[in-house]
């Protein structure tokens, strides 16, 4: 006896399974069949399915990886599929994908990750374990994500999407008509059109134009005497009568009767640019059309820009102004802003967060050829920061970066930005500098190369440090002044890379440490930093360069130290090197020294006893190289008033355990009793850089014996903010 038919018909499922389980005929035809069917693939079909996955030839899936995922998202809905292209599951949702993609393009976001080449990235960051697994952002990237756990079926899967959406569109049924001033759609009774396209239909028109529902047959006979007629369009004096129950049909006949956008040909875009280039303050954004692409996301634009001036340019009827403005294919978009500059869209990206960034970026350019052409040969004396892409390279996950720093830049007038995207017909003004995008700083003849692949913070960093610092490159002739004692004013820290040896990334990658290295030796008023790069400036004393060095030429000294920089290439590891030389003031502690010097009680406290601070570390703890200068750096600052410590946890484990050190590095004040106070006392100092060592360290002192600090405060304040003149 079944006490609910529900728990009747799932026990007639089960038995139907089971039977289907035991019969081998049935079995074959059953609907999970598919996991002893797995296809055979050659060689060459497995690679090919492996890097281009199930979704390359397809416009509407966007194909995600790791470069490209945090930039993709932006606002509204997104849906992402992480899958393997060998997963029987994934196969058989790829077909529902691609057509999901189609009807709720412009609406939905839909992408996918192929995990086989991304495993890393998905597994470890995205803690993916299973596949297909498929992640809804119902706000983009500043909301959560929601795992989907229904059925892949198409329905199942527009069915969920639905459910969002119809939180955010309300269609209301009225009892009257609207002001004429204000653009209506109009839909003639709640059963004309599907509710799930009537939604989709008002979704691609939102704000654009506003949707009511007429069930009143007086009101209707209002509107129309048109019994066909699904749908009535009314905005001032047009009215247009729609007898389509397809939603694009309908999207497509309302948008071709909303009102038309100023036409853009070369005489009124001069007189655009021209007014920018006087004062004007008012951004322009074009949308560049061709015929028979639908208007839709131009209107939308405009809705959401309402402050903005809009202009269309045909490129079937102009072909000359779009190619001038670098567009090959439309439709696609371009800004013109204050001063005149113009920004053309990158493929791909989205629309409103390109107007929106670009206009606020009035010091990011789209060159040209010549433009560019002209920056490299150095006829330009101002600080260009260029991103060249290379015909058919990636690299739209370098535009929100390099688009940041440009931002961060505008202050900086004699600092502009370029960005170069090669086509078939210019590819040769980009490879003539790199065959993979990259970031270039062009000041003049002199040259910087942003080599590596971490366009977040790294290139940031590289690009401040570029634009903000001088520049370290020596000529021979500096180079042997630096090398004449006589003449030698500070404590020189010098860099040589060889020219055509074979050291590869170390050389190539040297440039970008060595202004690391500057910048963080910039506090030492006496030091200087420079480089030698025998790639880029071959001289004679390039000869004697035989594998990438670094020495060290102390003021008033006829000796110098040197290292070989193959093993020692990273700033962190050479700043450690380098200021164990420069400011020797740490001394190395074993557990006697420890003992007997920082943590020894006396008796009778005197008060000439300093207090310690100690930095606890790891040799294989590469944090602890990286925040060793503040410590080195804050020590010399503090050396009249303290004395200064390290302990490598690895040989002296058991001072290490005893003062409960968790975590590597490690920095702590050893203040030992005096008149003040009664009892010693360690404090742990925070290291995030030496100011606020130097801050934390003497606010402690202070309280302990102010008479310490006698001395050290002016040469600090002079050192906060010096400027470094590095050749």
């Amino acid at each position: 006896n079944f006490q609910t038919e529900e728990a009747h018909k799932m026990f007639v499922k089960i038995t139907e399974a089971y039977e289907a389980l035991k019969d081998p005929e049935k079995r074959s035809n059953n609907a999970y069949s598919f996991m002893n069917k797995q296809p055979f693939y050659s060689g060459e079909e497995y690679d090919r399915l492996l890097h281009d996955g199930l979704y390359h030839n397809d416009p509407l899936v966007d194909n995600l990886n790791e470069d490209n995922f945090n930039n993709y998202l932006k606002t509204g809905f997104y849906f992402i599929n992480f899958y393997s292209p060998f997963c029987p599951p994934c196969r058989n949702l790829a077909s529902s994908w691609k057509k999901l993609a189609e009807v709720y393009n412009g609406i939905v976001n839909i992408a996918a990750v192929n995990c086989k080449i991304q495993p890393q990235f998905c597994f470890s960051r995205m803690r993916i374990h299973s596949h297909p697994t498929l992640l809804f952002y119902p706000n983009g990237k500043k909301g959560g994500v929601v795992y989907y756990n229904g059925d892949l079926k198409l329905d199942s899967l527009e069915d969920y999407i639905m459910m969002f959406l119809r939180n955010h569109m309300n269609i209301p049924t009225i009892d009257q008509l609207r002001s004429k001033d204000k653009r209506m759609a109009y839909v003639l009774g709640s059963t004309m059109i599907e509710r799930d396209d009537l939604t989709r239909i008002a979704f691609h028109l939102n704000g654009v134009v506003t949707f009511a529902i007429v069930e009143d047959e007086d009101l209707r006979k209002k509107l129309t005497s048109n019994e066909q007629a699904t749908v009535v369009y009314k905005y001032k004096d047009v009215t247009k009568e729609i007898e389509s129950v397809d939603e694009m049909e309908i999207v497509e006949d309302i948008v071709r009767h909303l009102p038309k956008v100023e036409v853009i040909g070369p005489e009124k875009f001069k007189k655009i640019r021209n007014s920018l280039r006087t004062g004007s303050q008012k951004t322009w954004v074009l949308f560049f059309s061709t015929k028979n692409k639908n208007r839709l996301q131009l209107h939308q634009m405009i809705n959401a820009f309402p402050d903005m001036n809009f202009g269309e340019i045909n490129c079937d009827k102009m072909p000359e102004l779009c190619a001038s403005l670098h567009v090959e294919s439309a439709p696609a978009w371009g800004v013109m802003k204050k001063g005149g500059v113009y920004q053309r869209s990158p493929p791909g990206a989205d629309v409103k967060d390109f107007i929106q960034t670009a206009t606020a970026a009035i010091n990011l350019h789209t060159l040209s050829p010549s433009d560019l052409q002209r920056i490299l040969d150095g006829e330009d004396t101002s600080i260009w920061v260029l991103l060249l892409a290379p015909y058919g390279t990636q690299w739209e996950h370098i535009i929100e970066p390099f688009t940041q720093a440009s931002l961060d830049h505008l202050d900086k007038e004699n600092v502009n930005f370029g960005i170069m995207s090669c086509t078939a017909k210019t590819a040769k003004y980009c490879t003539q500098v790199s065959y993979q995008p990259v970031v270039v700083i062009q000041q003049g003849a002199k040259r910087k190369m942003y080599q590596k692949r971490d366009y977040g913070t790294l290139m940031t960093d590289f690009i401040d440090m570029a634009v903000n610092s001088q520049d370290i490159e020596l000529t021979e002739q500096q180079l042997l002044e630096i090398m004449q004692v006589s003449s030698r004013q500070y404590t020189w820290l010098l860099a040589f890379v060889p020219a055509g040896r074979p050291c590869g990334y170390t050389c190539d990658n040297l440039p970008y440490e060595w202004m690391v290295v500057a910048k963080k030796l910039r506090p030492l008023k006496f030091v200087r930093v420079g480089i030698l790069n025998c790639a880029t400036n071959p001289t004679d004393f390039c000869a004697n360069v035989r594998w990438p060095t670094a020495r060290i030429y102390p003021v008033s000294s006829t000796e110098h130290i040197s290292i070989n920089l193959q093993e020692l290439a990273q700033a962190p590891y050479i700043l450690e090197w380098a200021l164990e030389h420069i400011v020797d003031s740490a001394q190395k502690l074993n557990w006697q020294v420890f003992s007997k010097k920082v943590i020894a009680e006396e008796l009778n406290p005197t008060g000439t006893k300093k207090p310690w601070l100690v930095y606890f570390h790891s040799p294989r703890c590469f944090s602890c190289y990286e925040k060793y200068p503040a410590f080195a750096i804050a020590g010399y600052f503090l050396n009249t008033a303290i004395q200064m410590g390290r302990v490598n946890c690895i040989s002296e484990r058991g001072i290490c355990q005893q003062e409960q050190i968790m975590s590597y590095p490690t920095l702590k004040l050893y203040l030992s009793r005096n008149q003040r106070q009664r009892f010693s006392t360690v404090i742990n100092i925070p290291l995030r850089d030496y100011e606020t060592v130097l801050k934390e360290v003497k606010y402690h002192i202070r309280k302990y014996d102010e008479s310490l600090l006698a001395g050290i405060e002016q040469n600090v304040r002079k050192s906060i903010h010096i400027h470094h003149d590095e050749f």
